[in-house]
């Protein structure tokens, strides 16, 4: 008994391993640091009070008190939402999708899943309007499959808008639904409860302010769109009518170019977070599309990113991650990145960074190459 005991405690020792304890700052030194690596999103185990999950396990294992509840686990994910403290995240290849609870410390799955009509065959974009019903665009059933705010299955609609559509992403803005079409490199507007289609935008006669092969789509707080490409491996921006407004990016591995584009967001100060699933970084921008610092590259000893595909940046729940932040660093907003690949702390399903400002003194820190940060 004592050494199957202290064998599980080895194990569970496994599953809660934290990096070392210096700490991962992006620009790297002596740069004034900006962002801060705080935790990683694997399972259950890694939110909620983690100090009385790990007392639990214990009391099980010597005491043989109630066991602790099963750990659920994150898996392959195309995207990420966030919605008044929760992620909700699209998990394609477990025809699924998860919603976590940092706080609580849950990971779930709503009941519509399990309905014939509400069954999943491949998400890979999720959005929420105000009244908390759930928009998850599907390219297996290529539909967009509601549910409502209980998590229950509510309707269906879009797979005759065209035959070629194949749409990937979908974000509600002043009430209505907005489709992103990759295959018709098209952004389709929809009557959130009918599916009815009432605007089609982000085509032009000029091929360079038109979008190619899309992925992802999101709006600033003026309601100006902007969609990352696949195709010309930049970011689009377009007014609610869909006038042209911008673009920046281009192929390229360098400090404000794109190898593959994908998530996208923009936070309430303007600044343009674009995931690149090809360098495996994400870059921030201002208003004027000038690239003002970047950070998950490789190798690092926390904090890097394995094929990032989603991006979220957020004042939710900001009392519960501050705790992982160094003494004297201000945390004023998250930023979640979700991978496709990882499952080890380092390199998580999900990343949490804080944003923010050192108040004193910077202890110790890693983020790789001084030469690695662009100029501010």
């Amino acid at each position: 008994m004592l050494f199957a005991a202290l064998f599980l405690l080895m194990l569970t020792g496994c599953a809660t391993k934290q990096c070392p304890r210096v700490p991962v700052f992006f620009p790297p030194p002596p740069d004034e640091p900006r962002i801060q690596f705080l935790t990683g999103i694997n399972s259950t185990d890694d939110i909620g009070d983690t100090t009385k999950k790990n007392q639990s396990t214990f009391s099980w294992i010597i005491t043989g008190a109630e066991a602790p509840d099963i750990i659920k686990k994150l898996g392959k994910a195309d995207g990420l939402t966030a919605y008044k403290g929760k992620l909700y995240i699209p998990e394609g290849m477990y025809a699924r999708f998860s919603i976590v609870d940092p706080v609580k410390g849950t990971i779930e799955q709503p009941p519509g899943l399990q309905s014939k009509q509400g069954g999943l065959v491949y998400p890979v974009s999720i959005a929420l309007d105000e009244e908390g019903y759930m928009y998850v665009a599907d390219t297996g059933r290529k539909e967009i499959v509601v549910y409502d705010p209980a998590g229950n299955y509510a309707r269906a609609f879009g797979r005759d808008i065209d035959p070629k559509s194949k749409i990937v992403g979908v974000a509600v803005h002043n009430g209505k639904l907005y489709a992103l079409d990759y295959g018709t490199s098209r952004i389709r507007v929809l009557d959130r409860k009918t599916g009815e289609q009432t605007a089609v935008l982000g085509y032009s006669e000029q091929p360079n302010q038109s979008i190619r092969s899309p992925y992802a789509l999101t709006f600033d707080d003026a309601g100006n769109i902007y969609v990352t490409n696949i195709g010309n491996s930049k970011v689009m921006k377009y007014d609610l009518d869909g006038n042209f407004l911008g673009a920046f990016g281009g192929f390229g591995d360098i400090v404000g170019k794109f190898s593959k584009p994908k998530g996208i967001a923009v936070d309430d100060a303007g600044h343009i977070w674009v995931v690149d699933g090809g360098t495996n970084i994400v870059q921030v921008f201002n208003e004027q599309f000038h690239p003002l610092t970047f950070f998950g590259w490789p190798g690092l000893t926390c904090g890097s990113l394995n094929s990032p595909s989603g991006i979220v940046v957020t004042k939710d729940n900001l009392d519960y991650f501050r705790k992982y932040a160094v003494p004297g660093f201000q945390v004023e907003s998250l930023i979640f990145v979700v991978s496709q690949f990882g499952q080890e702390f380092c390199i998580p399903r999900i990343t949490v960074y804080g944003l923010g400002r050192m108040e004193s003194k910077a202890p110790e820190t890693t983020g790789g190459k001084q030469d690695a940060a662009p100029g501010k």
